[in-house]
Order: C-alpha cells, then structure tokens, then sequence
C-alpha cells in the first residue's frame, strides 16, 4: 500500500461518512478532549492489517494530509482544526458488517448481548438551537438554575442550555421542536423568579452574532456532554437508536409538578444529567426532585440514609457513563439510576 493510499484511507476513517456510521471511532474521538483518535486503533483495522502498514508509515501519510492531522505525539490523529464530528447514524445492517477493528467487533458483541431497553424520544435528534435571551430587571441577581426551573415550573420546558451573566443570559431549544405558540407564550409572558419578572425574546440579528461570538464554545460543550450523557443513557438497544415518542399520554404528576408522558420527566433528568459538572453538588431544584425520585428506588432507604447532596460523576463500572451519586455525610457515596426509579414509578401508576 502506498503513501498516498495509506492517506485515503486514514481520510476516509475520519470523514463524515465512516464516522456517522463507526460507533466505535466516534466514541473514541468523543471521549478525547481534543478530538484525537489513537494509531493504534487504526492498525488494528481489518485493512490496514492485511496490508502490514507500519505505524511510521502511517504518521508519514497523515502528514501530507489536509483532511486529517497528527498530534503532538505523534502516536494519534484528528479530523483536521478539530473538526465536528457527524451525528451517528447507525442502522441494524451496517451496525453487523462494521468491523474496523478488534476492540470494535468486542464492543458490538457486548452491545448485542445487552438486552433492548425501551426506546425514548430523543430531545437532540435534528437539533436546530433557537436561541432566546432573558433579562432580570436592574439591580436584580438571578441564576441559570433559577431560570432552569421557573422554565420548567411556568412554562413545562427543558432547556438543555442555560446561561446567565451579570445583567442578561440566554437559553436554547430546539427550533424544530418548539411549536410557535411555545414561542409567543414565553416571549409574551416571560419568567417570574420570587417577586421580579423577567423579560424573554428570541435572539436574533447584532445580538445573536454577539452571542455565538462570546458564548459559542459554551454552547457547544454543554450540548456536546448533552448529547453523550443522552447517547449513553440506554434509549434504543447500545449505538442503534431508534427514536420515537411515547404512545403513552398520561398525564403525570411528579414532585407537584404535572409532565405530559412519561418520556418528558425522563428527558428533564437526562438534561440534569447533562447539565451538571461532575463532583459538584447538585442545588435546588435538583435536590429536592432526586430526594422525590429515590422514594421509587428498591433500596431507597439504604440511599436517603445519612445522605448530604447529589452529586454527578462517571458510573464506576461503565467509565463512557455518566450518573447520579447520593453522597453522604460521612463521605462515602453511592450511584443509582433515574431510569430505574421512573421505571418503578411507571409501575406504581400502572403504566
């Protein structure tokens, strides 16, 4: 194989075309902070093999490539300027014959001996961010976690951004999604927190270009984690997602607050999920809502019991999985899953 055909097929590895279909690839460069793929793994492709490429050959071919670049080290690469990486787009047929690697074909065994998990609707499938800016009267201080529960509270919405600086912040939904009488209600009737109103519009023009100026990177790192705690959460059966709405329509009532299905209180909690920094207490409203979740868990008491916050951090045992922590006074903690208190919630409402 030679230089230039060692290089088109590191390029094709890392395009929008392989990645939007390689779960295993994609995890891994997901996982990098930096957006980087180790050689290794490229050496342990089925072609790659057969063709004895060397890892020098391969460092000597990225390097006359403008599509992908090598790292500091040289022992991995990255789409190049740390491009984006596609949405995966896997499908039941090209999930069997994806077998780049050894660790890939492991990973995809393991996958399809879990059993299937129900499917839920996906908050980030099509996202299309419709950004809205909100403004606390003078001299008034408010947070992103005020405004994230008087949305949820007044106006039924999870938003999977929220930001608030001095004077003025904003929030994301989905453009797609959000029906445009959603629109007219938020931007005629705002938000009220404690005694004060706060004015909301959509941001567009100057002000949406100063935005993504100045805030772009944040944006794109909270919906990033968002979109992996969702990836990783158990919707659809391991990177073969399939997404629909819930049939089920009851309305729920959950810690005095009414949800439309089932499927949005689980969606508010994988938006928590994703929000949240890791090791970091979770405050109100938050706190309290997990205290009314665990009431459903099989071993409530053995969690509540000598319990100081909740916390989020990675599963013990599932290090690409991120979940919630019950720490106690005492400093020892103890993980459980929102999805399995829904679960028994659902049981307990007959649904």
């Amino acid at each position: 194989m030679s230089i230039e055909e060692i290089k088109r097929q590191v390029e094709y590895y890392l395009s929008d075309k392989n990645l939007s279909q390689d779960e295993f690839f994609h995890k891994q460069i997901s996982q990098s902070q930096d957006g980087y793929l180790q050689l290794q793994f490229i050496l342990k492709c089925n072609k790659v093999k057969q063709m004895k490429v060397t890892q020098e050959q391969l460092v000597e071919a990225i390097k006359t490539s403008t599509e992908v670049e090598l790292g500091p080290d040289q022992t991995s690469v990255r789409r190049s300027n740390n491009k984006p990486l596609p949405e995966l787009n896997i499908t039941q047929t090209n999930k069997k014959v994806k077998t780049n690697s050894g660790e890939a074909v492991a990973a995809q065994q393991q996958q399809e001996e879990k059993p299937q998990e129900e499917v839920i609707d996906n908050p980030y499938h099509n996202f299309e961010p419709l950004i809205f800016t909100v403004k606390a009267p003078a001299g008034v201080s408010v947070s992103w976690t005020q405004i994230t529960e008087a949305l949820m509270k007044q106006h039924n919405i999870s938003s999977p951004y929220v930001r608030y600086g001095k004077t003025e912040g904003n929030f994301a939904l989905s453009k797609p999604r959000t029906p445009e009488e959603n629109i007219v209600r938020l931007t005629s009737e705002g938000i009220k927190i404690g005694e004060h109103q706060l004015e909301i519009h959509v941001t567009n023009g100057d002000d949406l270009t100063q935005f993504w100026a100045h805030h772009g990177k944040h944006y794109e790192t909270i919906i990033k984690r968002a979109k992996e705690t969702f990836a990783h959460g158990g919707a659809g059966k391991g990177g073969n997602k399939k997404y629909e709405q819930r049939k089920q329509k009851k309305d729920i009532v959950f810690h005095n607050q009414k949800y439309r299905d089932i499927s949005q209180l689980k969606n508010i909690f994988k938006t928590i999920l994703a929000r949240s920094e890791n090791n970091v207490p979770l405050k109100e409203p938050y706190h309290s809502m997990l205290v009314s979740l665990l009431q459903y868990h099989d071993k409530r008491d053995q969690k509540l019991n000598g319990l100081k916050h909740f916390t989020v951090g990675q599963h013990p045992d599932h290090a690409e999985t991120r979940c919630f922590f019950a720490v106690k006074e005492d400093g020892s903690s103890e993980d459980f899953s929102s999805l399995k208190c829904i679960k028994n919630l659902e049981t307990s409402l007959g649904l």
